[in-house]
C-alpha cells in the first residue's frame, strides 16, 4: 500500500467517507428539527367558543315576535319587561324591553329598544330586526378580563359593556367590535342571573325540534374565516353542496351556494355564500347586510311540521334535498320565512334514518 507523508491513501479515503457520512446525518437531523419546528401545530380551540350561551336578538316589536313564535309552538318565554341598560362606555342609561326564551335548546335574549340610544338601537337602525350577537360564557369577571387582554393583543377591541338591571338580578354583556370583519358581534357574559332564569324554561315545543346550527349569510368565506381563525376558531371547511329538488317560494329553481362549516362546538356554524340566485341568503344580505341568517332545527316529522306552519300563514321560502334519496346520509331541508317575525329565518332539517 502506497504511503505519502506517513498516511495511507486507503485510510485517508475511509476518513473522508466517515466524515462525509457523519456530516450528512447531521444535516438530515438539523433539517428534521427545522421541519418539525416549522410545522404548524393544531390550534387549540378556547373552551368558551365551544358553547353558545345565548343569542342576543334585537327587535322593534317584542310582543309581535313573541306572538309569532308562540304560534309556531314555542311557549318557553319569560318576559322581564322594561328594564334599564347601562353602557360602561359612556354611562348612558337606556330603557329596553327584555324577554328570555328557550327555542328548542337555543337560548334567546330578545331586546326591544324603547328609549335612548345604545348599541341595540344602533344595530336596529343599521340592519333592522335580527340576531345581533352570539354570546359565550365565563365563570367570572377575572376569566373575562383575561380573554379581553388576549383579544386586545390582536387588536380586537370592546364595542361596549352593558349591564342590564332586572328583577331577577343583573345581566352583564361585553360586546366586541367584530361585526365589520366577522359579520356578527362576538359577545361574552358571566354571572348567575341567566342560570336562575333558565331553570324556568325548558326546550319543550310543539314539534319537538332541537337546535342544530347557527347559520350566517356572507359574501366572502376566505376573509371571514381568516378573521375568526386569528381568535382561535377553526378554519372554514368549504363545501360545494349538490342539492336536489331545489325550491324558492314554491317554484323549482336552479340555485347554488357555497358552505363554510365550523364544527368546533356543541352546535355547528354554517356560513352560507350565495352563488347563483334566487336564494334566501342573497335576499337576507340585501335586506339586512351580512350576518346571522337562520337558526336550524332538527325535526322528527318534516311533513307534519311544514303543514302545521303553512296552515298558520307562514311561508315555506326555500327547500330541497341532499344526498341520494332514501339512503343513509341523505336528507331534506325546508326554510320558514320569518322576516315579519323578528328577521331570523327558521330552517327545518330531516335526515333519512
Amino acid at each position: 500500500m502506497q504511503k505519502k507523508g506517513g498516511v495511507s491513501y486507503k485510510r485517508l479515503s475511509l476518513f473522508k467517507y466517515f466524515t462525509r457520512t457523519t456530516m450528512k446525518n447531521l444535516l438530515i437531523a438539523i433539517l428534521s428539527i427545522v421541519l418539525v419546528s416549522c410545522t404548524e401545530k393544531p390550534v387549540e380551540i378556547p373552551e368558551h367558543f365551544k358553547i353558545v350561551d345565548q343569542v342576543i336578538w334585537v327587535v322593534e316589536d317584542l310582543d309581535k315576535v313573541m306572538d309569532h313564535w308562540e304560534n309556531l309552538g314555542f311557549r318557553q318565554v319569560l318576559v322581564l319587561d322594561s328594564v334599564e341598560a347601562v353602557s360602561h362606555r359612556d354611562s348612558a342609561v337606556t330603557i329596553v324591553r327584555l324577554a328570555k326564551a328557550n327555542l328548542g335548546n337555543a337560548q334567546i335574549t330578545w331586546i326591544q329598544p324603547v328609549e335612548g340610544h345604545s348599541v341595540f338601537t344602533g344595530f336596529l337602525g343599521s340592519h333592522g330586526n335580527g340576531a345581533m350577537s352570539l354570546v359565550h360564557r365565563f365563570e367570572n369577571q377575572e376569566q373575562l378580563n383575561t380573554e379581553l387582554e388576549r383579544l386586545a393583543d390582536i387588536d380586537v377591541n370592546v364595542l361596549d359593556e352593558i349591564t342590564i338591571h332586572t328583577a331577577w338580578g343583573d345581566l352583564y354583556y361585553t360586546l366586541m367590535d367584530t361585526r365589520g370583519e366577522g359579520k356578527y358581534i362576538l359577545g361574552y357574559t358571566y354571572g348567575d342571573t341567566d342560570t336562575d332564569i333558565r331553570q324556568n324554561l325548558t326546550s319543550d315545543n310543539r314539534h319537538n325540534v332541537k337546535i342544530n346550527q347557527y347559520a350566517f349569510a356572507i359574501r366572502d368565506a376566505s376573509a371571514v374565516s381568516r378573521y375568526w381563525e386569528q381568535m382561535g376558531q377553526p378554519e372554514f371547511e368549504i363545501n360545494h353542496p349538490v342539492l336536489g329538488n331545489t325550491k324558492y317560494f314554491g317554484e323549482l329553481v336552479d340555485h347554488e351556494l357555497i358552505q363554510g362549516w365550523q364544527r368546533h362546538g356543541s352546535i355547528d356554524y354554517e356560513w352560507c355564500i350565495p352563488v347563483k340566485p334566487p336564494i334566501v341568503y342573497e335576499d337576507h344580505i340585501k335586506a339586512h347586510g351580512e350576518g346571522i341568517h337562520h337558526l336550524a332545527f332538527t325535526v322528527e316529522d318534516m311533513d307534519v311540521a311544514l303543514k302545521d306552519f303553512t296552515s298558520r300563514g307562514y311561508v315555506n321560502s326555500m327547500g330541497g334535498t341532499w344526498g341520494e334519496e332514501g339512503k343513509p346520509g341523505s336528507g331534506r331541508y325546508e326554510y320558514i320565512n320569518l322576516e315579519h317575525a323578528g328577521g331570523v329565518t327558521m330552517e327545518l332539517l330531516w335526515n333519512f334514518k
